[in-house]
């Protein structure tokens, strides 16, 4: 046999290999269009449009949000549900999307937990941290806020240095962003994790921790109706939040970008605003025209 007639017999063998492989893509893709398109061509176009993660809760009918308590931004109303401020964006969202909006109580210890186990499409009101963003994805920031100590307004002590320095027990509540990164900051400082913040309150109450470490709008709200409460003001932040929503970590970018639409629209609106305004909410420059400060 020539050279030339084993050139030709490799070359067709390559070319009936490539058609093979050709006709294998061609022919999964034309499967997989079929599958996709098979049914009802408008219902697959508004899936693409609208992105999968709205469009499954729009086909359930009910968006669900789950929330833990921080008033004044999440509280539970007299009907036993939850709401506030925070979930005014969703409110809007729900609307638009011709839902009804489902409030689901968590705690903040395992409120990521329940977002990760389908419990719930949103968690409201959560920090934006990188140990969070390894398991789940967060939409724009909906507000910020610092973290801050109440203290007892008769206590001796006004700066973190006297906290620290006093060697008795800060309250911490469980699972917060705010409480990591102060066990960061100060790995030796003796702390008191606690499962809410109602309970670090009692807590302080009791002598058992000499300040509660919480984030600012939590502090106003137990300053605003307790008076005997005030409020340091860490310099440097011990933490600034920035505070979004939750979302699963497989939720898509097109419904990610409808839902930071909402949030940006609340803001720019200026509702979000009026919402904080309607509970009292003061953020950290009016605290000492509020005699909410402790000096």
């Amino acid at each position: 046999m020539t050279r030339k007639t084993t050139n030709q017999k490799v070359n067709r063998t390559v070319l009936a290999v490539i058609v093979v492989i050709l006709l294998a893509v061609g022919g999964g893709a034309l499967f997989s269009a079929l599958r996709g398109g098979g049914g009802n061509g408008a219902e697959a176009a508004s899936a693409a449009s609208q992105g999968s993660f709205l469009e499954d809760i729009k086909k359930r009918g009910v968006l669900r949000v789950g929330v833990a308590l921080s008033p004044p931004h999440t509280v539970q109303l007299p009907d036993g549900t939850y709401g506030g401020p925070n979930i005014l964006p969703l409110q809007n969202l729900a609307k638009a999307l011709d839902v009804r909006l489902e409030t689901v109580p968590a705690e903040w210890k395992n409120i990521v937990a329940g977002l990760q186990a389908g419990r719930y499409d949103f968690a409201a009101n959560l920090d934006r941290t990188l140990e969070r963003s390894t398991a789940i994805q967060f939409t724009e920031k909906v507000w910020d806020y610092p973290a801050v100590f109440v203290v007892k307004a008769d206590s001796p002590y006004v700066t973190t240095d006297d906290l620290l320095k006093s060697g008795k027990q800060i309250g911490t509540a469980q699972g917060t962003a705010h409480e990591a990164s102060f066990v960061r900051q100060y790995p030796t400082a003796a702390t008191l994790p606690t499962d809410s913040f109602t309970n670090l309150v009692q807590a302080l109450k009791a002598d058992r921790i000499v300040a509660s470490l919480t984030d600012l709008p939590t502090a106003v709200s137990q300053a605003q109706e307790d008076s005997s409460l005030k409020i340091i003001v860490p310099t440097p932040d011990i933490y600034r939040g920035l505070v979004a929503y939750g979302v699963p970590a497989n939720a898509d970018s097109r419904s990610l970008q409808t839902v930071n639409i909402a949030i940006e629209r609340a803001l720019n609106e200026g509702v979000l605003q009026a919402e904080y305004a309607k509970v009292g909410y003061l953020d950290e420059t009016q605290l000492a025209g509020a005699g909410l400060l402790k000096k």
